[in-house]
């Protein structure tokens, strides 16, 4: 396996074979953190979907109607060779994304191999079934005579058929094994259209998934743009189920699309999630863990606490407290150096949307601040919209932690997700203020309340409108527990056994009760 992605030579991978793009086209990706040319990725159109769709579909009956002790065991063969691969994977990963190394190698690829192996133990530990008696009225010799009688009943899930699976750049492996083990535990197959802003470690996925032996078309992948390849796989008229991680607007169109073909749609979206931090809270863990919550990953993470309230009397404090770990903790940097916190932007466009709203916060006459440590001497220059210079890196997407107050509740920099080391925190008086402010918002994935009243607590988490709430906490996720958000941030739920329900269907068995 190569440890620099320019020697990964990318093609679509379908029906067990890496073959070129039908149209001959490639798009071209660049290292994040230098700004130069990495390597060319297939710009697939609707023709390579059809091939890898007709592909998943024809290995469908094969699939699943194995045993699931061999569908496991061939999962757990993935997760052994992912684990096997694991800083090479990282080094891949942080090349094509952005990210630190150290937190690709310790927690991203260390996640992927377990969710093949969680799921893995599922299937092979079964899949629990509803089973029930229903006192009905049975037929017997007459529809015009019933007798009462006892019926038994019994849930059966079975799996749904190709799903197509669309997945994001900021966390490019993670997401992808997110999706692909259960969906194929449960015997189904798939296309997986990842993200081409980084289709790098989950091109390097295909090729262990064939090294381990996965039969040919039960997993395919077709890289390429959302308009050219991710369009035609939502419409095709043989994939039963789609899930999809991503933003909002993407989100929505995936929905109309789908909307009237019947498909089983799992939209995983994004947030604008709030932190709320009460006077009685144990101020150095909330500070250093929001500290976190604002800028890990470049804050390209869904969960982020981009909206962050405090309470007024402890207002100053915490903002004192905030910019001073930012400065000490936060090393903007070399994502290959393991001192760095966090790395560039996904792409020059990327970073140029979240600059605009920093812009935008000056332009409204908010409070900006870059928490920039003047002794790092790697940073040659910070620009008045927060682009950082980094030395011998003077070509990548980086932008210093920025910290933005004195902005309203209406401004867009509340309201809409940034997805960058952009952090915006007001301050609020009442403990019903700070439920107004932290719902008043089109999204709801996730939440942190910060107090050390467990009965207040609760009573706020219980208020707060979001799929994950936590309590003196953040990012702290179970896979056994539902993962999924409201309003903008998506439909569905996934992880666990919520994925398990999502990519099989449900039917109800009723037969009689027989000595």
């Amino acid at each position: 396996m190569p440890v620099n992605a320019k020697d990964v030579k990318i093609m679509n991978y379908i029906n067990g074979e890496f073959v070129a793009p039908t149209s001959g086209s490639y798009l071209m990706s660049y290292n994040p953190a230098t700004g130069e040319e990495m390597t060319p990725i297939p710009d697939s159109m609707a023709k390579d979907v059809d091939n890898a769709v007709r592909a998943a579909k024809n290995a469908f009956p094969m699939w699943s109607n194995m045993p699931a002790t061999e569908r496991a065991a061939m999962l757990n063969r993935i997760a052994d060779m992912i684990d096997e691969n694991c800083q090479k994977l990282a080094t891949l990963e942080s090349q094509d994304q952005g990210k630190p190394v150290m937190m690709a190698a310790m927690y991203d690829m260390p996640t992927c191999a377990n969710t093949f192996r969680q799921f893995a133990k599922y299937i092979v530990d079964g899949i629990m079934e509803t089973k029930s008696t229903a006192n009905v009225m049975m037929t017997k010799m007459s529809v015009t005579k019933n007798e009462p009688g006892t019926m038994m009943a019994v849930t059966q899930h079975v799996p749904a058929g190709v799903a197509g699976l669309i997945t994001p750049w900021n966390f490019p492996m993670q997401m992808v094994c997110e999706k692909i083990a259960p969906c194929i535990a449960v015997g189904n197959t798939c296309v997986v259209k990842p993200t081409e802003l980084t289709s790098v470690t989950p091109f390097v996925l295909s090729q262990i998934m064939d090294a381990a032996g996965i039969p040919a078309g039960v997993v395919n992948f077709v890289f390429g743009t959302g308009t050219n390849a991710g369009e035609p796989l939502v419409k095709h008229k043989d994939v039963r189920l789609i899930s999809f991680t991503g933003g909002s607007p993407t989100g929505a169109k995936i929905g109309a699309m789908s909307g009237g073909m019947y498909k089983r749609v799992s939209l995983e979206l994004g947030g604008k999630n709030p932190s709320l931090v009460f006077n009685d809270s144990d101020m150095n863990h909330a500070v250093a863990t929001n500290v976190r919550a604002a800028f890990q990953n470049q804050g390209e993470i869904c969960l982020c606490s981009s909206r962050q309230y405090v309470q007024r009397d402890v207002y100053d404090m915490y903002l004192q407290m905030f910019r001073q770990m930012t400065m000490e903790e936060v090393v903007v940097g070399d994502p290959s150096n393991p001192k760095t916190f966090y790395g560039p932007m996904v792409s020059k466009q990327h970073m140029e949307k979240v600059m605009s709203y920093i812009r935008l916060a000056q332009e409204e006459g908010a409070k900006v601040e870059f928490l920039v440590n003047p002794n790092n001497k790697m940073i040659k220059n910070v620009s008045k919209d927060g682009m950082l210079t980094i030395k011998g890196m003077e070509g990548g997407y980086y932008i210093a932690p920025t910290l933005i107050t004195g902005m309203k509740q209406s401004s867009r920099l509340m309201q809409e997700e940034i997805f960058g080391p952009v952090v915006c925190v007001m301050p609020f008086k009442t403990e019903e203020e700070a439920i107004q402010l932290a719902n008043d918002t089109e999204y709801g994935l996730g939440a942190s309340v910060w107090t050390m009243d467990k009965v207040k607590m609760m009573r706020v988490m219980k208020q707060v409108n979001a799929g994950s709430v936590w309590g003196n906490g953040w990012y702290s996720v179970d896979d056994n527990m539902p993962f999924g958000g409201m309003g903008c941030s998506g439909t569905s739920r996934e992880h666990g056994p919520w994925s398990l329900e999502f990519y099989t269907e449900t039917k109800a068995l009723y037969y009689p009760s027989m000595k």
